[in-house]
């Protein structure tokens, strides 16, 4: 149940409407808001730089998987799979064992790294508990624009794994 604050109007002729009952606001931002800050739209910007340079990119993979590792019994539990699948993916790119994915997607999953990696973003990742929401929400967006890549991608790497064993 949502806790109302109530707030008193100043110059109102009506007594009836001197107050009026407001809901506080979430602390989720909708994607729209996310994916069009002025945050995400550097990362998209960086993105194509680190997609030319697999060194650059490798270090961004890395500094990825080690913030995921800290926070997956935290705020990502529910993107924890979408996150090390897009790392997983933009690794085996890089890393020349899984290229059937288009240009386009790769850039957007960089993106999504830059967004989640950088602590200075829509929502700063220092305010406790709130501060991952907006890197989820980047996440799951870039997710759904490129699920059937992605998706493609976890059944080529469940298939490598059977052959492993």
């Amino acid at each position: 149940m949502a806790t109302k604050k109530v707030a008193k109007t100043s110059k109102s002729k009506n007594p009836t409407a001197r107050w009026r009952t407001t809901r506080p606001k979430s602390p989720a931002p909708k994607p729209e808001e996310a994916v069009k800050s002025p945050e995400f739209q550097q990362a998209k910007s960086k993105a194509e730089e680190y997609a030319q340079n697999p060194e650059k990119a490798k270090k961004l993979f890395d500094e990825a998987m080690k913030k995921a590792k800290g926070k997956r019994k935290g705020q990502l539990d529910e993107v924890w799979m979408y996150l090390t699948g897009l790392i997983h993916m933009a690794r085996a790119y890089f890393n020349r064992q899984y290229t059937d994915v288009p240009w386009t997607s790769i850039v957007l999953a960089i993106a999504a790294l830059i967004y989640f990696v950088s602590p200075l973003d829509f929502i700063p990742d220092i305010l406790p508990v709130i501060g991952l929401t907006d890197d989820a929400v980047v996440i799951a967006f870039v997710v759904a624009q490129i699920k059937a890549d992605l998706e493609n991608f976890l059944e080529w790497e469940f298939s490598q794994q059977d052959k492993e064993s």
